[in-house]
């Protein structure tokens, strides 16, 4: 009688195991399987990841001037708010800007007629007036540094470049002097064309000490 209750009580347990694998084969499974669901232990506390499309990407400032109907003006303003926009400068600060490109562009030239190894620029008289004009606009604090460079920089072969300088009655007579015993120690043809020009002009603030030179050396009378 036991042996019967037992053998009853064991093929119910396998029924019952039986029917629960039966449903448990029938029950829906959710679509695109158990990789996808996101309430398993690794999607705990992830949070997705979301690329923005080329659409949707903002735009830089330079971007949006390039496009077509870009407004430059609000890009530009754009960059100012990123920190782009130059640092204003002060009237003092833009002054020296100013003279410092001004007496970078009167050496420049000075450069140019530089004497090097394929020999000298040939000096025209457009050269010798663009020359007078750069020297005009430098800073009257910086003329006597320049010049100076220059005196010692050109050649006898270019130094007609000065004579725009030297002829100028406008211009300062310290700074005319100078360029004026200068030229009394270049090659002799250099010196003699330029102070027979002074000789011609009796107002220029050099003419008593070149009709004085061209007097004791006779070429005066040639």
């Amino acid at each position: 009688m036991k042996k019967n209750i037992k053998a009853l009580a064991i093929a119910a347990v396998l029924a019952l195991a039986a029917c629960a694998a039966w449903l448990a084969l029938r029950a829906p499974r959710p679509e695109g399987g158990d990789n996808q669901r996101g309430d398993g232990p690794a999607a705990k506390g992830r949070i997705a990841e979301v690329r923005p499309s080329g659409a949707n990407r903002p735009k830089s400032a330079a971007e949006s001037a390039e496009r077509p109907g870009g407004d430059p003006e609000k890009a530009e303003a754009q960059e100012g708010e990123n920190g782009d926009e130059p640092e204003e400068l002060s009237e003092e600060d833009r002054r020296e800007r100013e003279a410092e490109a001004r007496v970078n562009a009167f050496d420049d030239m000075t450069d140019k007629f530089m004497e090097t190894e394929e020999g000298c620029k040939a000096v025209t008289m457009d050269d010798v007036k663009k020359f007078r004009e750069l020297f005009k606009k430098v800073p009257k604090e910086r003329k006597e540094e320049c010049l100076h460079r220059a005196l010692n920089l050109l050649p006898d072969d270019n130094v007609m470049l000065l004579a725009g300088i030297l002829m100028d009655k406008e211009e300062d007579k310290e700074l005319v002097e100078l360029v004026f015993n200068d030229i009394l120690n270049r090659d002799e043809s250099v010196k003699q064309v330029l102070l027979k020009e002074i000789i011609k002009d009796k107002t220029h603030p050099c003419w008593a000490d070149t009709a004085w030179i061209l007097d004791v050396t006779g070429k005066g009378k040639e």
